[in-house]
């Protein structure tokens, strides 16, 4: 991902619950990128998206013997 715009970077400090900071660590080496730029794409992901206040919506599927599919906020 690349910084359009006036450029540069600036730095922030982020206080993140221990068990949201290991499962950031774990996705973003998923992904093969660092923390900061998973962070990077992820706050992107979320002001592109138009309400970076709201979760976004998780897909949701019936686990019993009927199999729904759709999405539930």
């Amino acid at each position: 991902m690349t910084c359009s715009g006036a450029g540069g970077t600036s730095r922030i400090n982020l206080r993140l619950p221990d068990h949201l900071k290991a499962s950031i660590e774990e996705a973003a080496g998923r992904a093969g990128l660092s923390v900061n730029a998973w962070l990077v794409r992820a706050a992107a992901g979320a002001v592109e998206a138009g309400d970076p206040g709201r979760r976004p919506p998780r897909r949701v599927e019936s686990r019993a013997g009927q199999h729904f599919t759709g999405w539930a906020r």
